[in-house]
């Protein structure tokens, strides 16, 4: 086990050391101003020194589509597709031999995190559209997926986007799904942006906002990922492993 500060290059160059593969994760929301964009290219960089052989990095579908709607874009969101397109121009003889690109869905955790239900009347409030489906998943099989990639570069490391989406879910689906399982009348009203804002922070709305517009623009993310790792837990497995709602 090794420990650096991804502030601190130097640092993340003597931890990747013989290394074979580094999955670089950054936090937005424990960053300081611009401190994602760095992490993550300390992260880049320090790989390519040390030769690591394959690397991987989450990121998120290129948020360019965000301009032509006019609508703020969210900062973790701009970092992402930002390095991304940094790690595809590198050229190929000057950079690792093998590359993937993680895109996570929506985490089953955050229904007991920040995307909680109004527990008074057991309702999401929040600014989802009807039609709009969100690509969710449990965030312990991320590292399954992963393990996967490193342990087949021929297949998956060739520069090409691995989703991690179990299933796309309208709220509607996920409420069906919630009130099938845990027999609780869970229901969803949907709110204006400005309404949410009143509660939420704007990059959440904005992340929000994405699966009303973008979030289901590749219908067969569940699919590709099941190619993978066929056994991805899916939202009622879960709800009904952790008992959400049923105590």
């Amino acid at each position: 086990m090794v420990k650096c500060n991804i502030n601190n290059r130097e640092e993340c160059c003597l931890a990747f050391t013989g290394a074979y593969g580094v999955f670089a994760i950054t936090n937005y929301w424990n960053a300081t101003d611009g401190g994602e964009y760095e992490q993550a290219f300390n992260l880049i960089e320090a790989a390519r020194k040390v030769n690591v052989q394959h690397f991987i990095t989450s990121g998120i579908p290129d948020t360019a589509a965000f301009e032509k709607n006019q609508f703020d874009l969210p900062l973790h969101s701009i970092n992402k597709t930002q390095l991304e397109n940094y790690i595809r121009r590198l050229p190929s003889d000057s950079t690792f031999v093998h590359v993937t690109f993680i895109h996570a869905g929506f985490y089953y955790q955050n229904f007991i995190t920040f995307f909680v239900p109004y527990t008074e009347n057991i309702e999401f409030r929040y600014p989802i559209l009807s039609y709009g489906r969100i690509p969710i998943y449990d965030v312990r099989d991320t590292g399954k997926i992963v393990r996967v990639c490193f342990e087949h570069p021929e297949r998956w490391g060739h520069r090409q986007t691995v989703p991690i989406v179990a299933e796309q879910l309208t709220m509607e689906e996920i409420c069906k799904t919630i009130r099938e399982v845990s027999e609780q009348d869970i229901q969803f009203i949907p709110l204006s942006y400005d309404e949410a804002l009143v509660k939420l922070h704007r990059e959440t709305v904005n992340n929000l906002r994405w699966y009303n517009e973008f979030g289901s623009t590749d219908e067969r993310q569940a699919e590709k990922t099941k190619e993978i790792y066929p056994k991805i837990k899916t939202f009622a497995e879960w709800v009904r492993e952790t008992q959400w709602l049923m105590e």
